[in-house]
């Protein structure tokens, strides 16, 4: 492959992850047709920032999210459909104002009322908005407004009673009420010009102006925003009014296009304010997915899938798609993959690693960590059960154990036998998975359970698996709304447990060891080795077990005599798996292993109901979260690759699985002798099973410091293993092994010859790369940018070898770019 000059490779480390929002469904619905007392006169900062609106005959209130349903405008007003619930059809007369969804209401009347004053009024009152608090306005509280100034109030004082309003909700605006002049210019430089601190020649001219009353707080917003449309067309400054415009648009969309209010009033502050933060002088898109998010995306599964769609399903559902999976989802459905998928068996890499010890002289003696390596890679790769295959991964960095581990690395078949174990119950029921868990032997390793002895004297028992159990793999720190949002109490979320749980749980803990014909003390402290100890789930050795009672989450399991450490068991893990936390919780993390960073509350919320009830009355179907994960509008509508938060960085192990998968590579040992990965600049940063720590290679909350995607309040997992000596040795890594291969002696190698014989013609190459790697999500900069550097390796007319060289060189070239390209790198 010949050397290619990159100038730009720190451009790899600004990959933007994943946001948007969509929604659940009720089945509820009340229209009020009688009349109703009247309500309380509504306070200042009530009108302002627009709570739920009383129900009365003007209003209809359904049981589920606006995104559950489709409003239709109609001759005689709308007609509201039930997508999900069972509302079936609701007509909607023009008599009716609001209709009134569990997350949102939406004002029938602003988009009419919005056009009763001068466009260049209106503007001049949504940007109040931006100008005191960087909020987006609600419907309700706009209309409010509009109406407030057709009667006369001017613009200033409008602003002024903005100011009033504020500090009376000091916590969530910003205002206090003993705030300074320097205080509230300081705010506002920073919502209106973007400038925080502000330059002291004007802090100082306006906070003297204040001061000696030749001007209001409201002239100087209004004398800021004037200034900031000034900006318009400079070459330095124009960024500026381009931003403001940008908010502007959005509000319009949010409170005008969509007629939306939340229901809270925090809600409609500090959302409103979020979105709002997620715009940028260049664009607006985060902010409209999120809108569009509670709108809600139209279903498009019961149509057959285009190539380009099939790929990009492919790409959440497998290590990859290649030409052969695409055109056999085409010829199909999503939801029949899915099922087909469902149906598959699973291959033991536990089966794979007893035929390798039979051929050693030591037998297991003689495994090691790369045995494992080879039958990931070859079922990673060649597995006919592609679903399971990328779901088992995904719960293998969330339900977590490593090689790194020193206890652990001397199980190697242990190991596969646990990655088993995350298969076998990756289609099950998550209690039977949590249970498998936390009996397996390699968990008991890792989280140190295995020997875990009941108190005694100054000896209490281990606590890091219960603490672990609960932080990672159940409930998480905080105490979670079905959307995965935080309960909050006083402003702050709601701890769900404390040291005393963790106390109380690890007691459950003990009296658990090695696997065995008996429960001698010389078995459970690791002697007498059973030859399978390494697989078997551990058993239970009573002398052991804590007989004290166990009290933890609310639960209290009562003091035993004999001990029972099956029925503590049972208990601790169904008051775990009950937990209303777990569906958003692991909901979350599998959506975002699957298919986006940053899920929306609504999308969460849609799949901590397939977990709560898979529509049969059972909790915890994985399958039936799977299918929710895959299968929602969010995950599989095109409208949202227009949004900016949209995907997620693909991890290295993802990257080279899908050059794998799309190129039909082939291992010349038949054993796929892929080793560590680790090293992040000879390597990927990344090996399966071989996390640092508990807490996977990456947090699900990790967050980039001073990055777009942290002003944006996004978050972006994978980029915690993202740097540029990361990015360098990918670069390095993908360069070598596109022509050349990859593991022991090259011994994993592509087959281009589809490719090649394309080389002539680079724009049918480059096509067929696109929907391949990119799922047809190409820009046309870059095409532009891979077909001229593939043009450039001329091919000779005049000898073969040279010519068959020059076209490998061009598809060599081609891959490389395409997966070096930070669209690639964002699986959208």
């Amino acid at each position: 492959m010949p050397i290619i000059k990159l100038p730009a490779i720190r451009q790899c480390l600004l990959v933007l992850s994943v946001f948007l929002l969509s929604s659940c469904g009720g089945d509820q619905k009340t229209s009020s047709t009688t009349g109703e007392p009247a309500a309380a006169p509504p306070t200042v900062l009530e009108r302002l920032f627009a709570p739920a609106p009383v129900v009365t005959s003007t209003t209809i209130s359904f049981g589920g999210n606006r995104s559950s349903y489709t409003i239709t405008p109609t001759s005689f007003g709308y007609s509201v459909k039930d997508n999900i619930g069972t509302d079936g059809t609701t007509s909607v007369d023009a008599s009716i104002q609001q209709l009134i969804f569990k997350d949102v209401s939406v004002n029938l009347q602003i988009a009419s009322l919005s056009t009763s004053i001068a466009a260049n009024d209106l503007n001049n009152i949504i940007e109040l908005y931006i100008a005191y608090f960087n909020r987006v306005p609600d419907a309700n509280g706009l209309a409010y407004w509009i109406t407030q100034f057709k009667n006369g109030a001017t613009i200033e004082q409008i602003g002024n009673s903005f100011y009033v309003a504020a500090i009376q909700d000091a916590a969530l605006t910003g205002y206090s009420p003993n705030a300074t002049n320097v205080d509230f210019v300081t705010n506002v430089y920073r919502n209106v010009l973007s400038r925080s601190p502000p330059d002291k020649a004007g802090l100082d001219y306006w906070v003297n102006s204040l001061a000696n009353g030749t001007v209001t707080r409201g002239i100087v917003v209004r004398s800021m925003l004037i200034a900031a449309h000034g900006y318009a067309g400079d070459a330095v400054n124009g960024w500026v009014s381009s931003l403001l415009d940008n908010k502007t648009n959005v509000a319009k969309n949010f409170a005008i296009q969509q007629g939306f209010t939340y229901l809270r009033t925090e809600d409609s502050i500090t959302k409103g304010m979020a979105l709002a933060s997620t715009v940028t002088p260049t664009d607006s898109s985060i902010a409209n997915g999120m809108i569009q998010a509670l709108v809600g995306f139209q279903s498009t599964n019961s149509n057959a899938p285009t190539p380009a769609q099939a790929s990009r399903f492919l790409a959440q559902a497998s290590f990859g798609a290649n030409t052969t999976e695409i055109n056999s989802l085409t010829g199909s459905s999503y939801s029949a993959w899915i099922d087909k998928q469902l149906a598959m068996p699973q291959k033991l890499h536990r089966s794979y690693m007893d035929a390798q010890a039979a051929g050693f002289i030591n037998g297991l003696s003689d495994l090691s960590q790369n045995n494992f390596f080879e039958s990931f890679w070859q079922q990673a790769i060649k597995g006919d059960d592609q679903l399971r295959q990328r779901v088992t991964f995904a719960l293998s960095q969330i339900l977590v154990v490593s090689f790194q581990d020193s206890n652990v690395a001397n199980y190697p078949r242990g190991v596969a036998s646990y990655y088993d174990t995350l298969g076998a119950n990756a289609f099950g029921n998550f209690r039977n998975l949590l249970e498998s868990v936390s009996l397996h032997p390699m968990m008991g390793n890792y989280l140190t359970s295995l020997r875990n002895q009941k108190e005694s004297g100054t000896q209490v028992p281990d606590e890091n698996y219960a603490r672990e159990v609960m932080q990672l793999f159940t409930i998480g720190l905080y105490q979670l709304n079905q959307d995965g949002t935080y309960v909050l109490s006083g402003g702050k979320p709601v701890e769900t447990y404390s040291s005393t749980d963790i106390q109380g749980l690890a007691k459950v803990f003990t009296g658990w060891s090695w696997a065995g014909p008996d429960k001698s003390d010389n078995r459970f402290f690791g002697g007498n080795p059973d030859a399978n100890r390494d697989w078997l789930p551990m058993q239970s050795y009573p002398k052991y077990h804590s007989v004290s009672a166990k009290t933890f989450l609310g639960v209290t399991i009562p003091a035993q005599s004999p001990a029972n450490p099956e029925a503590s068991l049972k208990t601790a893990l169904d008051t775990l798996f009950n937990h209303p936390n777990v569906g958003p919780f692991i909901g979350k993390q599998l959506i975002q292993r699957l298919v986006t960073s940053n899920p929306s509350p609504q999308y969460i919320s849609r799949v901590a109901a397939a977990f709560n009830n898979n529509g049969s009355g059972v909790r915890g179907d994985m399958r039936a979260v799977i299918k929710a994960i895959l299968l929602d509008n969010e995950a599989r509508n095109d409208t949202t690759l227009t949004f900016a938060n949209t995907g997620k960085l693909r991890e290295p192990v993802l990257r080279l699985a899908n050059w794998m998968r799309a190129f039909n590579v082939n291992s010349t040992s038949g054993r796929f002798l892929i080793t560590s990965m680790d090293d992040p600049l000879s390597g990927l940063s990344e090996t399966p099973m071989r996390s640092p720590t508990v807490f996977n290679f990456y947090r699900p909350g990790y967050v980039p410091p001073n990055s777009g995607i942290a002003n944006a309040g996004l978050v972006s997992p994978e980029m915690q293993i993202t740097g540029e000596t990361s990015v360098v040795g990918y670069l390095n890594f993908m360069r070598d092994v596109i022509p050349n291969g990859t593991g022991s002696s090259r011994d994993v190698k592509a087959d281009y010859s589809s490719l090649i014989t394309l080389a002539a013609t680079p724009d049918q190459l480059v096509d067929q790369l696109n929907l391949t790697l990119m799922s047809n999500q190409m820009s046309s900069d870059l095409r532009s940018q891979i077909l001229t550097a593939a043009n450039s390796v001329t091919i000779p007319t005049n000898n073969t070898a040279n010519a068959d060289t020059a076209k490998k060189n061009r598809v060599y070239l081609s891959i490389f770019l395409t997966m070096a390209s930070p669209e690639y790198l964002v699986q959208k």
